[in-house]
C-alpha cells in the first residue's frame, strides 16, 4: 500500500522565482510538438516548407498582435517540429501572461488540426540586454538554414504515423 501512495517526482520549475511573466519585457519562447514529430513541415534546401498544420500555426501567430494589443510578435520561425519566437509585452495597464498567450495559441492550432500536437510545456527565457536580443533574433532568422545543427533536429521521416494498426480478432 505504501508503494502505491509514493509521492510523485517534483518537476523542476522552469520559470524564475519571483518573476511575473505578465510584466513588460522581451521573451524568447520555444514550443515543441509532441515527441518532436515533424507535424509542421520540412526543411528543403535550407528553407522551411510548411505543412497544412504549419500554415495554421504561422497564420495564427500572425494574428497574435490583433488578439493581444499589448503583445508584439517581434520575430518567429516555424520549424518542422517546433516554433521559436520573440514576443514583447508592452502595456502600461495589463498584459496577458506568456503562459496564457502560448496555451491559447497551442489550443487553437490543436483544435483546427483535430488532435493535440504540442508538448504540454514550453520553454521561455527572459531576454536581458541588446546583445542577447540580437543573438537570439539572428538565431531565429538563420535557423532553417542550420536545421541539421538545431538541438531539435529530427530526420524528415520522423512523422506521426498516419495509419493505426488494425484490430485483429482471433
Amino acid at each position: 500500500m505504501a508503494e502505491v501512495l509514493r509521492e510523485r517526482p517534483t518537476r523542476k520549475a522552469n520559470r524564475l522565482a519571483g518573476k511575473n511573466y505578465g510584466w513588460n519585457g522581451l521573451y524568447f519562447l520555444t514550443v515543441c510538438t509532441k515527441e518532436r514529430y515533424n507535424f509542421l513541415g520540412k526543411i528543403q534546401d535550407g528553407k522551411m516548407i510548411l505543412s497544412d498544420i504549419g500554415k495554421m500555426a504561422e497564420e495564427d501567430l500572425s494574428r497574435m498582435e490583433a488578439i493581444y494589443p499589448s503583445v508584439i510578435l517581434d520575430s518567429f520561425v516555424v520549424m518542422p517540429n517546433h516554433v521559436y519566437m520573440i514576443i514583447i509585452l508592452c502595456s502600461e495597464q495589463y498584459n496577458p501572461t506568456v503562459h496564457r498567450i502560448i496555451q491559447q495559441w497551442k489550443g487553437a492550432i490543436s483544435k483546427k488540426a483535430q488532435f493535440s500536437l504540442w508538448q504540454d510545456r514550453f520553454d521561455d527565457r527572459i531576454i536581458h540586454g541588446a546583445a542577447a536580443y540580437r543573438r537570439i533574433k539572428e538565431y531565429i532568422q538563420n535557423n532553417p538554414a542550420r536545421w541539421q545543427e538545431d538541438m531539435f533536429f529530427e530526420h524528415e521521416d520522423h512523422v506521426f504515423p498516419t495509419t493505426r494498426p488494425l484490430a485483429v480478432s482471433l
